[in-house]
């Protein structure tokens, strides 16, 4: 029976001294330099442009480029934000529309 609660006590122990080494009772960031996390803000404007026969969103976004790279479903999401009245709406010739415009980008870093 005494060679059962040995037994037992080390692989405890065992598992106590593996977890420890593995995960660490002291923080990890003593020992590393803390990453600073950024995040990128957007700064949005828009324009104004008034709505032509046989104008496209797409056709909108050429027409209007943004000087800072996003993609196509980043700009329509804006667009939407900008102008909720047009969503599942077609375009009306006539009609004045808000387009975004991404002027630059900012950096929000924190440690």
């Amino acid at each position: 029976m005494r060679i059962l609660l040995v037994s037992i006590a080390l692989l405890l122990l065992a598992f106590v001294v593996k977890v420890d080494l593995q995960e660490g009772s002291l923080p990890l960031a003593s020992f590393y330099a803390t990453e600073q996390s950024c995040d990128e803000v957007k700064e949005q404007s828009y324009v104004v442009v008034k709505i032509q026969q046989d104008d496209t969103i797409y056709s909108l976004f050429s027409a209007t480029p943004s000087p800072v790279k996003t993609t196509f479903p980043e700009r329509l999401a804006q667009f939407y934000k900008l102008n909720p009245h047009l969503n599942l709406q077609p375009l009306v010739p006539g009609d004045t529309v808000l387009v975004p415009i991404i002027s630059h980008v900012n950096e929000n870093c924190t440690n």
